[in-house]
């Protein structure tokens, strides 16, 4: 959530995804699954090493539905 509020790009990309699930009615799961996927989509390439392996699991262990809750409260 920090990164998500204070990184231009990516605010706006999640901002666009909340108000999209908004406007179809506000089902929390498929905002995750949103979230899930702009974070993917939007990490960076990176080769093969630990320090990429480390980075994708802490991305992986993101609550993302959690995250989609807090969002949509807001």
């Amino acid at each position: 959530m920090l990164w998500a509020g204070n990184d231009q790009p990516l605010y706006k990309l999640v901002q666009k995804a909340v108000k999209r699930c908004k406007e179809l009615g506000g089902d929390i799961s498929d905002l995750a699954n949103d979230l899930n996927d702009i974070t993917h989509e939007e990490a960076p390439e990176l080769k093969t090493s630990f320090y990429s392996d480390v980075m994708m699991a802490s991305v992986r262990e993101v609550n993302y539905h959690e995250v989609a809750k807090h969002l949509l409260e807001e």
